[in-house]
């Protein structure tokens, strides 16, 4: 029996972690409401849990950007009656003026994750002049690319063959006077 304690006792330790791993069940619905308030744009969360606002619970707010979700600001927790009170900024870009705006619970102790959106028009719309595009830069692809690039990589590029063309040559030229050698003796 000695022997199967420590097999027992890793069983155990095992089944906690999981049984803790899944004690977040309790789910929390979040509800954003926007407003304009003077000149302040006012993001608010409201964090319920089966029809009971839910009180400090760390409520992140977030936007969609190009690749992934900008962060506004520190987690904000939720107040008496459950609600998260963001005051968003007015200088975020966008192509058409509209932000979609992200509010979630992460990583809680007693809920599980939760992420709700909404979009709303906040967003400054952004012009692009694209007037010099057909001109060379830096940032150019390959068409664009300035000329002393394109003469600079085909010269690295042909000295490198150069070198190894001549590497392989000389191979057949030492095989070759090796043989030249072994004629003569």
């Amino acid at each position: 029996m000695k022997k199967y304690n420590y097999f027992i006792a890793t069983c155990i330790v095992i089944l906690l972690s999981i049984a803790n791993t899944f004690a977040q069940d309790k789910e929390a619905l979040i509800t954003l409401t926007f407003e304009k308030a003077d000149s302040l744009y006012v993001c608010k969360a409201l964090v319920t849990s089966e029809g009971i606002p839910v009180i400090e619970v760390p409520v992140n707010l977030s936007v969609k950007r190009l690749f992934s979700n900008l962060p506004i600001g520190d987690a904000v927790a939720t107040d008496s009656t459950g609600v998260a009170t963001f005051e968003f900024p007015q200088d975020i870009p966008s192509s058409n003026g509209k932000l979609t705006i992200f509010a979630s619970i992460v990583d809680d102790e007693n809920y599980m994750n939760t992420e709700v959106s909404g979009e709303v028009n906040w967003g400054i719309v952004v012009v692009s002049d694209n007037s010099d595009l057909k001109e060379r830069s830096i940032a150019a692809g390959r068409d664009g690319a300035p000329i002393y690039f394109i003469v600079s990589s085909l010269l690295v590029i042909g000295l490198f063959w150069g070198v190894m063309l001549y590497a392989v040559l000389q191979v057949f030229k030492i095989k070759k006077l090796g043989k030249v050698q072994d004629i003569k003796e």
